[in-house]
């Protein structure tokens, strides 16, 4: 039987791909995988470089800007009944790798708690003393300077015979700068009420 040569040439005519155009096709493939991955890995480290910001702006607003720099001394004076806590001294200086802390009265509240009193906001000149121990002149507290802050406690209870604090009592004072967290300074006072006392 004899073949239609129109078949055949149907047949032939029929063809795949080439090389070259299979390595058009997979070049292409490529080219868009490419263009996509380079989007998402720029979109992905906008985000961390993002995500480190917020990370780090976090942090420094959890950690305390300042920090105790000795001991805290509870000094007493005499009244009519017997020896009651005068004032309360402590000393502070920036915690490592922080930015220099104001310390001027409207920038900086010191806040002030024992079981008998809560002081929101201590008065400067009466009820706390802010002065520079160690430093520049100026009122930043910066890296390697020192602050005193005297807490006039019978200035706060209107006179040291008001002054209702006795053996074992729990004070608390948070020094609130303007950036990064509250530094609370909490101590128990001594079995007895002396002249000096180094709460620690």
């Amino acid at each position: 039987m004899r073949r239609n040569p129109r078949i055949r040439l149907k047949r032939g005519a029929r063809r795949g791909l080439t090389g070259l155009e299979t390595a058009i096709i997979l070049i292409a493939f490529v080219i868009v995988a490419a263009a996509f991955a380079f989007a998402v890995l720029n979109l992905g480290f906008s985000s961390t470089q993002k995500s480190g910001e917020v990370l780090k702006a976090g942090l420094e607003e959890a950690t305390s800007s300042v920090e105790l720099a000795g001991s805290v001394i509870a000094m007493g004076a005499n009244t009519t009944n017997g020896i009651k806590v005068e004032n309360i001294t402590l000393y502070i200086k920036t915690a490592v790798g922080k930015r220099p802390v104001d310390m001027s009265e409207q920038t900086l509240v010191i806040s002030y708690l024992d079981p008998y009193k809560a002081v929101d906001k201590l008065t400067r000149g009466s009820e706390v003393d802010v002065q520079e121990i160690q430093g520049d002149g100026d009122s930043l507290l910066e890296y390697g300077e020192v602050f005193k802050l005297v807490i006039h406690v019978n200035q706060i209870y209107g006179g040291i015979e008001n002054v209702q604090l006795q053996p074992n009592d729990v004070v608390a004072i948070e020094i609130k700068p303007s950036t990064g967290s509250i530094l609370k300074v909490e101590r128990m006072l001594p079995p007895a009420i002396d002249y000096v006392m180094d709460l620690a």
